[in-house]
């Protein structure tokens, strides 16, 4: 024997001949690869617009229930420090000390650096108790009260601020407002004050009233900041809600700047929606600096953003920049930073009202996220809502990584079936040496007897040459009349001419040496639809439908070579799993087929015009009226009533005896299949059964074209799909023994459900 492996190169000439022995294979896992590639893009990109769709409608969903819950919340407040200024016990003191301001300014209201508080006035104290007592109540820590000329005439709280103490520029348009309109208003999260001694102030935002810092104006060193630390352990940050205060006339008579901590309710307002694992929403001034606390405050602090000092927050410490890079991955920050532009979404909030964006851009941290935003023009700053593009399109890369592994897992199985067919190959050739049985029929070894019809008995065989398992149908010599004999040889030289793949496939036929005559027939495993009927009752429509088509696709063949079966019936129609296709019909048992097509001799043997053949609950009228007659609208009324009894469950009549049956077919009218279906029937459908079972031939469908035709304009005709039939054969049909290809019920057939074979030219005229 030649080695393969005898070249200079080895695995040369084996991987060469593999190559040309399953070139098929090999183009048939190039096409799947390209058919998975090709659902891969096109599902790629629907999954992506659908997943686009879906994040717009998350983010949108998100930015307004946040908008909306800020609103609800400043709308609280400003309504609630209007109610503190209208409050007669806060209103009239508060306009008293207002008016003595403005009658008896302080010796030092010209600035910080004026004088010290002397003792307070009784005025001054009523409205002191009355913020105290009022305050806590409210929620609020400390209160400031400012007069018309912008300056603060007193203060509540902790917090103690100079008399005189002019309104930062940053704020002085906001108060001016209020003022004006004697409406309330909100200022923004912002740092007070921090002098560095009595007198000091600062140049920075923040920092000092000449630089745009506090509303509150500078604050005493030596008293505590309500709510806050100082040095290096924090820093205080604050918002204020100003109400006007009116007096007696109706007019604006001052401002009350009421105090409250952002981190308090601001910062947490903002967490009411946050869209998956990494969203977040904050918010910012026109500046671009964050005004709320961020999410990521302790990974701001490893890349630097941010200062370790303990208490340190992002809130009004960072401007929301796009660092240029994903910091996250180790891109580094150039410098200086402040180079930058607004991180996209920022930008967009600050140039336009609202929006929402589904293309991925980097943030404050240069992480690529997708995001909506709005900006509150009414209280001068911005929202976003944003939530990493990672996760917000990780669907997409699971798909992606599910069709990567189908194309390798298509490669690898085409390279696994090229090695395990020339492995399998070799063992074939050891098994096929195996010794036959010791039973043999011409090439065929008989294995075991799998069923018996009213024509033959049938075993399972295997043939001696091709190894192929095999249904052997026999005729047994204790009734094998010379008659007979032709009638089974005819049905087999019949049935090879049909080729359709819902007819059963007869491999060979011939004698054996005691005159035994045999063929060879595919072996089938599954149910009769009688057994179907038997055991699971009535079908739907649908699949009713699915299993006509097949068969008269196949009687269409049959029709079209000039043969007619005779004897349609349950019984005679296999179901099975071929080919990996569950729920395929094989039309079995052409034992009574007749053909017309050849001359009466021959009709002879396929049962002469003396002879009643077929089966009594399926015969149509005319084959009962004339004996032996039948042609393609035989059929078609049996494929009907075969019809009835899948969408009911029932025959179409209930007869005991075979008299009673012919009698019912020959002049009854049928039930209409609806009434007794457990289930709904389309009115084509139904129309369709009746039509195949009128008494007139000329009244049903022109053909098995006709009714295939009609099948498939009924509502349901394609409902019964693969993904059914697999569930259906999965959870009802078990691995079984195979089972006789032949007329087999799961019961033995009363005297009007079997088949038929009686010659009336043999009867005594006399005996009738």
């Amino acid at each position: 024997m030649t080695n393969d492996f005898q070249n200079s190169t080895p695995g040369t000439t084996w991987t060469k001949r593999t190559l040309l022995r399953h070139r098929s294979l090999l183009l048939t896992t190039l096409a799947a690869a390209a058919l998975i590639l090709s659902i891969g893009w096109w599902s790629q990109n629907a999954v992506r617009r659908t997943l686009e769709d879906n994040l717009r409608n998350e983010l949108r969903t998100a930015i307004e229930a946040n908008v909306t819950a800020l609103d609800l919340w400043i709308h609280a407040q400003l309504r609630t420090a209007t109610l503190l200024a209208t409050d007669p016990t806060i209103r009239d003191p508060a306009n008293a000390v207002l008016e003595q301001t403005r009658l008896n300014p302080p010796a030092a209201n010209n600035g910080p650096g004026g004088g010290r508080f002397g003792s307070p006035d009784p005025t001054t104290s009523a409205l002191a108790r009355a913020l105290d007592e009022r305050l806590p109540i409210a929620g609020y820590q400390a209160a400031v009260l400012v007069g018309t000329n912008g300056r603060v005439v007193a203060s509540s709280g902790r917090l103690r601020l100079r008399p005189g103490t002019a309104v930062p520029a940053d704020h002085a348009e906001l108060f001016h407002r209020v003022l004006t309109n004697g409406k309330p208003a909100l200022v923004t999260p912002f740092k007070p004050v921090r002098p560095r001694g009595r007198g000091g102030s600062g140049g920075r935002r923040g920092e000092g009233p000449g630089g745009g810092g506090s509303s509150m104006g500078p604050m005493r060193p030596d008293v505590p900041v309500v709510g806050g630390t100082n040095g290096a352990r924090g820093e205080l940050q604050v918002m204020q809600v100003l109400a006007p205060v009116h007096d007696a006339a109706g007019n604006v008579s001052g401002v009350l700047a009421v105090i409250l901590r952002p981190e308090a309710e601001f910062t947490r307002v903002l967490s009411v929606a946050r869209p998956g694992a990494s969203g977040e929403t904050f918010a910012f001034d026109p500046e671009g600096r964050l005004l709320s606390q961020s999410r990521f405050d302790d990974q701001l602090r490893q890349l630097g953003l941010l200062t370790n000092a303990p208490g340190a927050s992002s809130a009004l410490n960072l401007v929301l920049h796009d660092p240029g890079g994903d910091l996250t991955r180790g891109y580094r920050l150039p410098d200086p930073a402040s180079t930058h532009a607004l991180m996209q979404f920022v930008a967009e909030a600050i140039a336009e009202p609202a929006g929402v964006s589904v293309v991925p851009a980097r943030d404050y941290r240069g992480v690529p996220v997708v995001g909506a935003w709005h900006w509150m023009e009414d209280h001068q700053f911005g929202v976003v809502t944003k939530i990493d593009a990672s996760e917000a399109f990780q669907p997409l890369r699971v798909l992606r990584l599910i069709f990567q592994i189908l194309l390798l897992l298509v490669i690898l199985a085409a390279v696994a079936g090229v090695v395990a067919s020339h492995i399998g190959s070799t063992w074939r050739r050891r098994f096929n040496e195996a010794q036959l049985r010791a039973r043999q029929l011409g090439q065929y070894t008989l294995i075991e007897r799998i069923g018996e019809g009213a024509m033959g008995v049938v075993y399972r065989a295997r043939h001696a040459l091709l190894r192929r398992e095999t249904a052997v149908k026999l005729l047994l010599p204790d009734r094998a009349d010379e008659d007979l004999i032709l009638q089974f040889e005819h049905e087999v030289q019949l049935t090879c001419r049909l080729t359709h793949p819902n007819t059963i496939q007869v491999y060979d036929y011939g004698h054996t040496a005691d005159g035994i005559f045999y063929y060879a027939m595919e072996l089938l495993e599954g149910l009769t639809l009688q057994d179907l009927a038997d055991v699971h009752g009535a079908v739907p429509e649908e699949r009713a439908i699915h299993l006509l088509r097949q068969a008269a696709g196949s009687l269409q063949e049959a029709h079209a070579a000039g043969l007619i079966h005779r004897d349609i019936k349950p019984g005679n129609l296999f179901l099975c799993e071929r080919g990996g296709m569950p729920d395929t019909l094989k039309v079995l048992d052409f034992g009574l087929v007749r053909d017309i097509s050849q001359s009466t001799s021959t009709d002879a043997h396929a049962g002469g015009s003396s002879r009643f053949v077929g089966t009594p609950l399926y015969m149509a009228p005319e084959t009962i009226r004339q004996p032996g007659h039948g042609d393609a609208a035989s059929d078609l009324y049996a494929l009907g009533a075969v019809a009835y009894l899948l969408v009911t469950g029932q025959p179409v009549f209930s007869a005991g005896s075979v008299e009673l049956a012919w009698e019912m077919h020959t002049h009854s009218i049928p039930v209409p299949p609806s009434r007794r279906a457990p289930g709904p029937l389309s009115p084509e459908f139904e129309a369709l059964i009746l039509a195949c079972l009128a008494k007139n031939p000329a009244e049903r469908p022109r053909g098995m074209a006709d009714f295939l035709d009609r099948l498939e304009h009924c509502p349901r005709a394609h409902s019964w799909t693969a993904e059914l039939r697999a569930a259906w054969w999965s959870e009802h049909v078990k691995p079984t023994p195979p089972r006789s290809p032949g007329p087999q019920t799961s019961r033995p057939p009363s005297e009007a459900e079997a088949t038929l074979r009686i010659d009336l030219s043999s009867r005594d005229p006399g005996k009738g």
